[in-house]
C-alpha cells in the first residue's frame, strides 16, 4: 500500500464516509493500530485518548470527527501536526471501508492460479474467468457459481448449489446440495451450511428412526458466517438468514428456522428449530432459544439469555426464565446478597420461635 491521502479521500468522499482533509498531503504506506503507528501509517482515532496517541506517534495521516478535531485541546496540535487529517462522522466505519479497500486479504491473488489442478469440479459447472477455485475443492453436478466467487481449499460445494457474485467460502466448509448462498457472503473455515437437521422418529421401544431433511438453506446478501457454525436444511422448504446477518464463531441454527436481516450471532448461540427472528435482533453469547417460538425485531439478548416463549415487544432481556434487563439486574443485585439475607431471616426466625 503507497497511496497519497488525497487519492483515498477522492475515493471516499462521495459515499459520505470522509467528508473533509485537512494538512498537506502525505503518501501513507500502511494502516496500523495507534499504539504500534509509525511515520508512513494512516490511523483512526474515535476518542480524545487515541486522537492524543496518534499526535504523539506522528503518522502520515490521521481519521478523526470534526468535534475532536475543532476541540480546543487538539485543534492547534494538529494545525501543527505533519499528519493530514480526514475527518469523518463515523470513524469505525470509514475503518471498516478503508481497511477492506487496502489491506483486506486478496482472495483472487492465488498462489494457485484460478483452478488448481487437484480441484475436483464437476463437467456440468461453467467457471467464470474471475472464479478462483483452491487445491482439493469439490465442486459438484450444476452447481452455479457466481462472478468472482472464490473457493479455497479443501472446501465442497454439493450439487445442485447456489454460490453468489463476490461470496468467499473459506477452507473446509461445506456448502450442502441445492443450498443458496446470496452475493458478498463470506462463509468461514470448517461451516457447514445445509447439514441435516436433527429429525427422528421413536417407535414403541424407543428406537430412533430418521426423518430425511429434504429442504435447503437459502441465505441472503452480505451475511458473514464465522468459522464452525452449523446451520441445517429445513425438514421441508427452506431455513432461512436474511441479508446482512452476522455470525460470530460455533453457533447452530436448526432446521426450518427464520433469521430476519441485520441480525447478529454471537458465540455459542443455539437457535432450535422452526423459530422465527426478526430483522436486527441481537443473541449475545450462549443465548439459547427454544423452537417454535416468535422473536420482535429489534430485541437484544444479553447474560446467555433461555429464551422459552415469544418475545412480542422490542426490548433488552436476560437471565433464565427471560425477564427485561433492568429487572434482571436487580435480581442480580439481590442474589450477591441471598447468603446474608438467609442469616438475617434465620435469626429473625430463631428470635420470633424465642418469644413465641
Amino acid at each position: 500500500m503507497n497511496i497519497k491521502v488525497s487519492e483515498i479521500f477522492q475515493s471516499f468522499q462521495s459515499t459520505g464516509a470522509l467528508g473533509e482533509m485537512r494538512g498537506d498531503d502525505r503518501e501513507v504506506s500502511g494502516i496500523a493500530p495507534v499504539a504500534e503507528a509509525g511515520p508512513g501509517d494512516l490511523v483512526f482515532a474515535a476518542n480524545k485518548d487515541y486522537l492524543a496517541q496518534a499526535l504523539e506517534k506522528s503518522p502520515a495521516a490521521i481519521v478523526t470527527t470534526a468535534k475532536l478535531a475543532d476541540s480546543p485541546a487538539f485543534e492547534k496540535s494538529l494545525k501543527d501536526s505533519s499528519a493530514a487529517v480526514l475527518i469523518s462522522p463515523n470513524v469505525e466505519l470509514a475503518h471498516a471501508w478503508l481497511k477492506q479497500k487496502y489491506m483486506d486479504r486478496g482472495f483472487h491473488d492465488s498462489e494457485w492460479g484460478q483452478v488448481h489442478e487437484s480441484a475436483v469440479v464437476h463437467e456440468s459447472v461453467r467457471v467464470p474467468a474471475s472464479c478462483v477455485i483452491g487445491p482439493l475443492a469439490v465442486i459438484g453436478k450444476d452447481v452455479k457459481l457466481g462472478e468472482n466467487s472464490v473457493i479455497l481449499a479443501r472446501a465442497v460445494v454439493e450439487h445442485e448449489a447456489e454460490i453468489g457474485e463476490n461470496t468467499v467460502i473459506h477452507p473446509g466448509a461445506v456448502i450442502g446440495y441445492r443450498c443458496v448462498i446470496g452475493a458478498n457472503c463470506i462463509i468461514k473455515a470448517n461451516t457447514v451450511i445445509g447439514s441435516e437437521g436433527f429429525g427422528f422418529a421413536q417407535d414403541e421401544k424407543r428406537k430412533h428412526h430418521r426423518i430425511p431433511q429434504t429442504g435447503r438453506v437459502v441465505i441472503g446478501d452480505r451475511v458473514v458466517v464465522g468459522a464452525l457454525n452449523t446451520i441445517d436444511r429445513a425438514a421441508y422448504g427452506e431455513t432461512v438468514i436474511g441479508a446482512g446477518t452476522i455470525f460470530d464463531n460455533i453457533n447452530h441454527i436448526a432446521h426450518n428456522v427464520q433469521l430476519g436481516e441485520d441480525c447478529i450471532i454471537v458465540a455459542m448461540t443455539g437457535v432450535a428449530g422452526s423459530t422465527k427472528v426478526g430483522d436486527r435482533v441481537i443473541f449475545s453469547g450462549q443465548t439459547g432459544v427454544l423452537d417454535h417460538l416468535n422473536i420482535a425485531s429489534d430485541s437484544v439478548f444479553l447474560h446467555r439469555a433461555g429464551i422459552s416463549w415469544d418475545v412480542d415487544k422490542p426490548g433488552v432481556y436476560g437471565w433464565f426464565p427471560l425477564v427485561p434487563i433492568h429487572d434482571y439486574l436487580k435480581i442480580s443485585a439481590v442474589l450477591k446478597k441471598l447468603p446474608d439475607l438467609k442469616k438475617a431471616v434465620g435469626r429473625l426466625t430463631k428470635k420470633l420461635g424465642a418469644d413465641a
